[in-house]
């Protein structure tokens, strides 16, 4: 069953980062024979939010997307993120480095991420499939697996994972 959840999410990442996505930042035209007919936009975005794997961790982080609307694709967009998770409440205080990329094809958001598990005496590498819901990148919801590349979860937190990520782009504060 995890073979099948895998194989359907890195078809589904394939067919939707065919047309690379955008956000709305800086813009730039595109002149072919005399005629505008490409657009391209990219931005960097400040992220924060939600996870849950087994227990409770904020998630801290930057994120670029890039977007270039040929009329194929509709909000579209996809780009590299990385961050940091910081577990709440947990008296063994986990942190997880993580780099990715990330997307949306319409409305559904998918993203995978290399992490890097930290406890007080044990690190762990992991990667972490995802797919849910995102509204233009700046409300996402997922739900994934983390897989845990060594033999026995010694950190606790492989398992089903859910998050609610918020960001906010760099140019909404430049434009202040």
């Amino acid at each position: 069953m995890k073979q099948l959840i895998i194989m359907f999410f890195f078809k589904f990442v394939i067919i939707s980062t065919s047309a690379i996505g955008q956000t709305a930042d800086s813009t730039h035209n595109i002149k072919k024979d005399n005629k505008y007919n490409s657009y391209s936009s990219h931005d960097f975005l400040l992220s924060g939010g939600y996870n849950y794997c087994r227990t409770n961790f904020i998630d801290v982080g930057l994120r670029y997307y890039n977007l270039s609307n040929d009329g194929q694709a509709a909000l579209a967009f996809s780009g590299a993120a990385a961050g940091c998770e910081f577990s709440v409440g947990n008296p063994n205080q986990v942190y997880i480095p993580y780099i990715g990329w990330q997307g949306q094809r319409f409305m559904i958001g998918y993203g995978i991420r290399a992490e890097y598990a930290i406890g007080r005496e044990i690190q762990s590498f992991g990667f972490t499939p995802e797919l849910g819901i995102s509204l233009i990148e700046i409300l996402r919801i997922t739900g994934g697996y983390r897989f845990n590349l060594d033999r026995n979860d010694v950190l606790g937190i492989s398992g089903f994972r859910f998050s609610v990520i918020i960001a906010f782009p760099l140019s909404f504060f430049v434009d202040i």
